[in-house]
């Protein structure tokens, strides 16, 4: 019944060209971490289907693909997680998805909204994402009480919360200590994300219907689209412009995110 949400990736060559990438001998941590920082900065999160066409939203392997890798579409994290999980256990990696609370900004315990990723890679876990719409780390996290590490001139820290649960921080660029997200590393089947999915893509409450929320990487910094707010992140500096009319949407999308419609 829910066969297609483990299928194997239609295509591999095709999905690492979208990321600009060729194949590697080695599934090492060297060339996971290019795997994640390309993805970042070549596919966007996305959540168009959910607040602009009111699609339901497609968990399946090939669907996926599909939009991804083939029509060049971007994704939220129930999406791009998935997907890309998919393509690292292709690729030989020892993958598997793992629950996430998104914690940044809060001062409550939020509901459990968003997918990760864990690789195991000689013995130790790795926390890795490319499916969040905020800063995530461009490479991966050793899953370590007191860990930090310093990826694309940003840093990020683990921190154990409990027995059960596990922090991800950063250094904000006034040099704050910011919590992201808390994840636990039991792993998790695909179809346990359905539920979640239904509510995040089709629920009058989620934070996806009801405003924008597009994000993608640069060499300089990030991108993004918040509401009807576009930022541009270039070496620690923000600028924000408001976007007047669905026209001024349609070419920042394809301009700064390469998304036409």
């Amino acid at each position: 019944m829910y066969e297609n949400l483990y299928a194997s990736v239609p295509d591999k060559l095709a999905y690492l060209q979208r990321l600009g990438l060729t194949a590697s001998l080695k599934p090492d941590k060297q060339y996971l971490d290019t795997l994640i920082y390309a993805h970042q900065c070549s596919v966007a999160f996305e959540n168009l289907d959910v607040c602009e066409f009111h699609r339901q939203i497609s968990l399946e392997i090939p669907e996926l693909f599909q939009k991804i890798v083939l029509d060049k579409r971007g994704g939220y994290c129930f999406e791009l997680n998935a997907l890309f999980t998919q393509l690292l256990k292709d690729l030989g990696y020892h993958a598997y998805p793992c629950m996430c609370r998104v914690t940044r900004n809060k001062d409550y315990i939020p509901p459990i909204l968003h997918r990760g990723i864990i690789v195991e890679l000689e013995h130790e876990l790795y926390f890795c994402d490319v499916g969040y719409g905020g800063p995530m780390p461009p490479g991966t996290v050793l899953i370590q009480d007191g860990h930090s590490v310093t990826l694309h001139g940003e840093t990020f820290h683990i921190r154990k919360r409990n027995d059960y649960w596990w922090k991800l921080l950063r250094t904000t660029s006034s040099g704050a200590l910011e919590e992201v997200m808390e994840f636990y590393t039991m792993p998790q089947e695909n179809v346990d994300f359905l539920t979640l999915n239904a509510y995040c893509s089709q629920n009058k409450d989620s934070i996806f219907t009801q405003k924008y929320f597009i994000n993608i990487r640069t060499s300089l910094g990030s991108k993004s689209i918040l509401g009807d707010a576009f930022t541009c992140v270039e070496n620690g500096k923000a600028t924000t412009q408001m976007i007047k009319d669905k026209h001024e949407f349609c070419q920042i999308l394809e301009q700064h995110f390469h998304l036409v419609f």
